[in-house]
């Protein structure tokens, strides 16, 4: 019997969780030979993991030097995640005419998966069913080009190649998160709607690299 393949590695996501826990500070530098033996990598999947974290400003690229720590923007990633509170707010208002009850129970569900892997997931399944949730809610939209900038967004306001939490707290507060914008979906409360997602948004502690407690999304 021919075995599973092996799930891949995200390797630049490992680095990131290790600089969201505090282990390099801002500024720090990254010595690649430390790198390959904390991850049990090597050279070259340092240097792709790094590049890709690079793209997103978690890390920089000194020429002549190596790769440290960003010290992030916090002004750039506070502006980011205005335009992508108010993209997915617009997605979100735009997909509520077309939930029905089976739509609504599909984000349900949803929902439900994200509360599970807070419970007793992986942090690859926490980010996976927490963007599965927002993913669902944005494809019932007709307009797939707000939909698609959107996430494009989204992708860019991220520092890190997963969703990443900084505690438990942050993540029941994304799971709070979700079920306050259910609610206002299946009351059919536009302003609510538009709202709760903007405040699951902007109030992210997955979302702030200072990981303050404030919620996640």
């Amino acid at each position: 019997m021919a075995r599973a393949p092996r799930p891949k590695r995200n390797l630049a996501a490992e680095i990131a969780m290790a600089v969201r826990s505090g282990a390099y500070r801002a500024g720090e530098w990254l010595r690649q030979v430390d790198l390959e033996e904390r991850f049990g990598a090597t050279r070259f999947d340092i240097r792709a993991a790094l590049a890709e974290l690079e793209l997103r400003h978690t890390v920089e690229h000194v020429p002549n030097r190596g790769f440290r720590v960003a010290v992030p923007d916090r002004r750039r990633l506070r502006d980011m995640l205005e335009v992508r509170a108010l993209l997915e707010a617009e997605a979100a208002l735009a997909a509520l005419p077309h939930l029905d009850d089976a739509a609504l129970q599909l984000l349900e569900a949803r929902a439900a998966a994200f509360e599970h892997a807070v419970a007793e997931g992986t942090v690859m399944s926490q980010s996976e069913t927490n963007l599965a949730f927002h993913d669902t809610l944005y494809s019932f939209a007709p307009n797939q080009v707000l939909v698609e900038v959107a996430t494009e967004t989204r992708n860019r306001a991220r520092l890190w190649p997963l969703v990443l939490w900084p505690s438990m707290q942050a993540l029941r507060r994304s799971a709070e998160g979700h079920r306050d914008i259910l609610a206002a979906l299946r009351r059919r409360d536009a302003p609510a709607v538009a709202a709760s997602v903007r405040a699951h948004i902007l109030g992210s502690a997955a979302n702030d690299p200072a990981g303050d407690e404030a919620g996640g999304g």
